[in-house]
């Protein structure tokens, strides 16, 4: 079969010895194909009377999937990309050089990317040089089963694949029903930059051998990341006298290695950190959007633009940039440029590759996973008319924080309860559907709160240590089990073979029922605990 991107496909003809032919449409036009097979590989092809280079997906991607998959640049497409791509290089260039120029004149310099220096100061330099120093000797524990494919989907991208391109070819006629790569374009572009140091190694990649360098690479920059949100969140509760000096490093401690986020960030590798980073700053620097209009839209659009699920959490932002707007007089045009910029991007970054026909679109139309969403639902009146629990208690989370918000409080106030709604949300969404273990990353700033309210380091390790029951559905099952380092050994994990033992036994629903009840009561928990922070008045945070 012969698959073109938005054509249908075309099935290919014996014409000879290991020698087929038939006639595919790209462009506009018919154009005649021929490949030649030798070991039931494919060795050669001829499109249009032309020998085209030929790129096996399984040379980076042990998935199963995709054996026996070719792929071949047609071209023709580059004069009709080309003024696209001119305008979109130049709006991003455009608001980075506002946001350099808006910088300078602020005098940060790359201060910048942890809002201000006053944690770095606070801590020294020595527990952030540990946290990468842990994160390095994590190597030793065997990462979450999601690592393999992510890097795949990367490298197949490096290699000029066009990973939306496969997917809505092969993808719907193959029932694929997990995608190796799930996010937006702009999650590519923050993880693909970074991949780059790695590509000089890829002559030697070996996609079922275990991946080494990748998980040392994507452990280091979710540590970075891990250390910004950390660092941000300190330096903004530092400089307004929400977090007292000489409990900077316990806070930090705790919340960098937090278990719950460090085992999904660090040891399952999942990418979420990068929008949880850059959400955060972004709101954080809207404390003064006179001097940081540029560079708090280019944060949050980009944050948004990296995952469709943060579309969730944007009208807690919205509401928030509405309550500061109608507050600010003064400022109001500069709110009114960060709306346009941000709006702007997330348009043109998220929003359009969803509306418009393009790979991304045609690629994640009929997206397994986003039929969650609508699994748990109940009938209402009559059969004809169902309710979908999670849309329930989105709305209700979101109109019960607006109801109930202090419209009076102080600007860093608003934006604490912000970024505690934002892991509200999460943990309501989650609870209501089976999410992945990376949207809990959302909850990071929120623990950074959680440890920042208690009152001494014991309550801080049971606040801490116990958020690890959220993700028991993943630590106590093949994709997460926290066993895994067996493998290195060559035995089977232990969880794996519990779950082989009860379905064996015939107990299999049971138990996978048993480990969600767990994290479902977790998160309950927690979701309160952060609801309770958001309740909490200005005074008592003044007041620790």
């Amino acid at each position: 079969m012969a698959f073109v991107y938005d054509e249908a496909p075309a099935e290919l003809l014996l014409a000879g010895e290991n020698w087929y032919t038939g006639e595919i449409r790209s462009g506009g036009a018919a154009k005649r194909v021929e490949v030649r097979i030798r070991d039931g590989a494919l060795v050669s092809s001829v499109v249009g009377g032309e020998e085209k280079r030929i790129q096996p997906v399984s040379r980076y991607s042990s998935s199963k999937y995709y054996v026996g998959t070719y792929c071949i640049s047609l071209g023709g497409n580059e004069t009709k990309r080309l003024p696209v791509a001119a305008a979109l290089f130049f709006l991003l260039f455009g608001l980075f050089v506002l946001a350099f120029r808006e910088n300078v004149r602020a005098k940060r310099g790359f201060k910048v990317f942890v809002y201000t220096e006053h944690a770095v100061k606070a801590i020294g330099r020595k527990p952030i040089l540990l946290s990468f120093l842990v994160s390095a000797v994590s190597l030793l524990i065997f990462y979450g089963c999601d690592l393999i494919v992510i890097s795949d989907s990367i490298i197949l991208w490096q290699k000029g694949i066009d990973i939306f391109q496969l997917f809505a070819c092969i993808n719907p006629y193959k029932h694929v029903e997990l995608y190796l790569w799930q996010y937006e374009g702009m999650m590519l572009a923050g993880y693909g930059l970074p991949s780059y140091l790695l590509y000089p190694t890829l002559g030697g990649f070996q996609p079922g051998a275990y991946h080494w360098l990748q998980s040392f690479l994507y452990k280091m920059l979710n540590m970075l990341l891990m250390n910004g949100t950390v660092l941000s969140l300190m330096s903004f509760l530092l400089e307004r006298g929400f977090l007292k000096k000489e409990r900077a490093r316990e806070v930090y401690y705790f919340s960098v290695f937090n278990p719950l986020c460090f085992w999904i960030a660090i040891i399952f590798i999942q990418f979420d950190m990068l929008p949880v980073y850059c959400t955060l700053l972004g709101l954080l620097l809207l404390s003064d959007v006179q001097k940081n209009k540029w560079s708090a839209a280019l944060f949050l659009g980009f944050g948004v633009a990296c995952k469709v699920t943060y579309l969730m959490l944007l009208p807690s932002m919205a509401f928030l940039m509405l309550t500061l707007f109608v507050r600010d007089r003064k400022a109001r045009k500069d709110w009114l440029l960060f709306g346009v910029s941000f709006g702007c991007l997330l348009f043109v970054f998220l929003l359009l590759p969803r509306i418009l026909p393009t790979p991304l679109h045609l690629a994640y139309r009929d997206l397994p996973q986003t039929k969650r969403l609508w699994r748990l639902a109940f009938p209402l009146v009559s059969t004809e008319i169902r309710t979908y629990a999670a849309i329930v208690g989105l709305v209700i989370a979101f109109l019960w924080s607006v109801l109930h918000w202090d419209t009076e409080a102080a600007k860093p106030i608003q934006i604490l309860r912000t970024v505690l709604m934002l892991a509200v949300i999460m943990f309501t969404f989650s609870s209501l559907t089976l999410s992945t273990p990376s949207f809990y990353l959302v909850s990071l700033p929120a623990f950074v709160l959680l440890v920042r309210q208690s009152r001494n380091r014991y309550e801080c390790v049971l606040k801490s240590f116990l958020s690890l029951l959220v993700v028991t559905q993943f630590l106590l099952r093949p994709e997460g089990d926290i066993t895994a380092t067996l493998r290195f050994f060559g035995k089977t994990p232990v969880f794996t073979r519990v779950l082989q033992a009860v379905e064996a036994s015939g107990k299999a629903l049971w138990w996978k029922s048993f480990l969600y009840s767990v994290s479902y009561g977790a998160m309950l928990v927690y979701l309160k605990l952060f609801w309770d922070l958001v309740r909490r008045t200005a005074k008592s945070w003044q007041g620790e």
